[in-house]
């Protein structure tokens, strides 16, 4: 079959050989078509957008840019335009490859029967318009079919469109309340198939009981009020589903005018509404975090300037024990000023546990007074309903422990027993004392890691609502907690563990259920290290000097001249200075017969890191002890970088310093 009216149509063919493009040019002419030539295929595609003809007959192989490369160019540019390549015998990989890249036929060169062309030509074309008109046909049936669609949609239900693809769950309901039209994102959040719900199921089926009278209040405003008004009125509410879990929705509530019923929209804002919560939750975190960082940044200025006032109240208390005869009333008064300073030392160590950002050593402490300052807190803090029984034995030995963990776990435990206590009062019962346990013991509280020996029993036990097995089992669980929410965060109990686990200690639990609860924490006696702190206090010095000389650098002169006037009545040979530039230039003039070195951290002109490193400079083998009242700014890292010997928590009594001096000059 021919192609109709030839003349219409353009061809152009690109080919690298002339004689070739001519026999093919005089040939489709003679046909009665109009023919392009081009030599290469870079002139080809410029041809082709110039002509825009309707066929391209292309050679493979050319100069400059093969025939694939050209197929591939024009695919891209028009792929309705039919593409005819012309390959050798030998080259059918190329041929192959030409029609994956679109080419609608292929003829053999060379060509011995112009008729093939002529067939293949007519082909490509009667295709080419048959894809067009079948286009335009589809395109003509795809524009029928969607003024059909729009003449249904005009007939069909205008509620359809709504309740499906308004995007939020629909209904429509009757003056009974009975809801007579649902779409698939209401079933959806209903948990219910439409037809469990139309004409079976009431609104009220999906309200919580505590919204459904602020419901029945804005239909009566907006449905059966008739206001003039028919815009959706929106609120929120909960809706509870198939599965009974409550969700938080916007409803938007509007009157079909000219008639009874009301359509409702619902927007399913659960995941908002947690988000939200969750937001809050994190800004209250952030809130706590920056308030104790503001807190610990004022408690260790303020623990800083106590400390420094606390060191010569100490020293001199201790250096008048030291010089006057324990039964006089000189010394029993200054062995109270000794033990109250010691205490406000305690505290202020206390307090800077907002600061800390790293577990403290552990050393000698002894827990009865730490017992004795957290019943004194909870005496002015618990109901009166509540009675403390104190059974504390205050002979107890030392244990090696950290002082404020021994306080956390006492305070945890203390306020747990209150916890358990507090509706209905009862006694809450403190004890301490000595027990030995035996090889059987141990084996029987089922640690093996803790060896016999002497223990402190510490108790804390109430008369409250017990626990039961099954809260037992999981106490020590970090994030467990049987309390409401804001009395606390479930990590008690955990670090309670935790710390005693640290010391090679034992923790202990009996409960029974509205009778009450018994914890018992045993921690191993340190040995015999109190006595040592007895002979601090009353004890003749056992690290006295024998006239080394000491170099004492503090800015604060009431201290330096305590520890100077401290120190020589120990026996040393000591000179002190309030100017850290001062000292280091005495140093460079006197440094070697200096024996050792005692300088504050915090003072103007040089720290006492400074000064350290400048000494070390010009005498790498002297000690130096470094003192601070505030251990926020002292890391073990800066020490060992500054290449100083010990670090010594201000305050501290003349005694300990000698002692320190002593363990560095051997």
């Amino acid at each position: 079959m021919d192609v109709e009216d030839s003349s219409r149509y353009k061809i152009l063919t690109i080919d690298d050989e002339a004689y070739i493009r001519q026999s093919i040019r005089t040939y489709l002419e003679d046909c009665e078509f109009t023919v392009f030539e081009a030599e290469n295929g870079k002139k080809g595609i410029e041809v082709f957008d110039r002509e825009h003809p309707d066929l391209v007959l292309l050679d493979l192989r050319m100069p400059e840019m093969d025939g694939l490369q050209v197929l591939e160019a024009l695919r891209d540019k028009a792929p309705d335009i039919p593409l005819v390549v012309a390959s050798g015998t030998g080259n059918i990989s190329a041929v192959v490859e030409a029609l994956h890249l679109g080419a609608w036929d292929y003829i053999l060169k060379p060509i011995e029967d112009l008729n093939v062309l002529y067939h293949s030509v007519q082909k490509c074309l009667k295709e080419s318009r048959l894809k067009k008109e079948n286009q335009q046909y589809q395109e003509r049936l795809e524009e029928l079919v969607i003024e059909r669609t729009r003449e249904l949609k005009k007939s069909e239900e205008r509620y359809k469109a709504i309740f499906e693809y308004t995007g939020t769950a629909a209904i429509i309901i009757e003056p009974d309340d009975s809801i007579s039209m649902v779409n698939s994102k209401f079933a959806e959040l209903a948990g219910m198939a439409r037809q469990d719900i139309v004409d079976k199921k009431k609104w009220v089926d999906f309200v919580s009981p505590g919204d459904i009278q602020v419901m029945r209040n804005y239909f009566e405003a907006r449905v059966n009020l008739k206001t003039a008004n028919f815009a959706p009125m929106q609120y929120e509410i909960k809706f509870t589903g198939n599965n009974g879990e409550e969700k938080f929705v916007y409803v938007s509530l509007g009157a079909i005018p000219g008639t009874d019923k009301a359509v409702v929209s619902l927007l399913d804002v659960t995941e908002k509404k947690k988000a939200e919560q969750r937001w809050r939750s994190l800004e209250n975190q952030l809130k706590k975090a920056q308030k104790m960082e503001a807190i610990g940044t004022l408690a260790g200025g303020i623990a800083h300037d106590l400390n420094n006032i606390l060191s010569p109240i100490l020293g001199y208390a201790d250096m008048i024990m030291r010089s006057s005869d324990p039964s006089t009333t000189v010394f029993q008064r200054s062995e109270k000023i000794q033990k109250a300073a010691l205490r406000a030392a305690d505290l202020v160590s206390q307090v800077l546990t907002f600061n800390r950002r790293n577990e403290e050593e552990k050393r000698i402490v002894r827990i009865h007074p730490v017992l004795k300052e957290v019943i004194k807190l909870l005496r002015g803090s618990i109901p009166s309903t509540i009675t403390i029984v104190d059974k504390i034995d205050r002979n107890c030995r030392s244990v090696e422990a950290d002082p404020t963990q021994i306080h956390q776990v006492i305070m945890n435990l203390c306020t747990n027993a209150y916890h358990a206590m507090e509706e209905k009062g009862g006694i809450l019962t403190v004890g301490l004392n000595e027990i030995i346990l035996s090889p059987s013991d141990i084996v029987a509280y089922a640690s093996p890691e803790c060896r016999p020996g002497t223990y402190l029993a510490l108790e804390v036990s109430d008369t409250g609502c017990g626990m039961t097995e099954d809260i037992m089992e999981r106490m020590f669980d970090p994030y467990f907690s049987t309390k409401e929410e804001g009395k606390g965060t479930g990590l008690g109990l955990a670090t309670v563990y935790g710390i005693v686990k640290s010391c090679k200690g034992i923790i202990r639990v009996k409960s029974k259920v509205n009778q009450g609860t018994c914890f018992m924490v045993l921690l191993p006696v340190a040995g015999d290290e109190n006595t040592a702190e007895k002979g601090e206090i009353h004890g003749k010095s056992q690290n006295a000097g024998s006239g080394e000389r000491i170099l004492v650098v503090d800015d604060d002169k009431d201290i330096a001249l305590m520890c100077q006037e401290g120190l020589e009545t120990l026996g040393y040979q000591v000179t002190s200075f309030f100017s850290s530039l001062e000292a280091l230039d005495f140093f460079k003039r006197e440094g070697h017969c200096i024996d050792l070195v005692v300088t504050d951290q915090t003072m103007p002109g040089k720290t006492g890191f400074d000064l350290a490193k400048e000494i070390l400079s010009i005498r790498k083998d002297v000690p130096i002890i470094l003192c601070s009242g505030y251990a926020g700014a002292v890391s073990k890292g800066k020490i060992e970088e500054a290449g100083i010997d010990s670090f010594i928590m201000k305050p501290v009594t003349v005694e300990a310093l000698s002692k320190k001096i002593q363990q560095l000059l051997k």
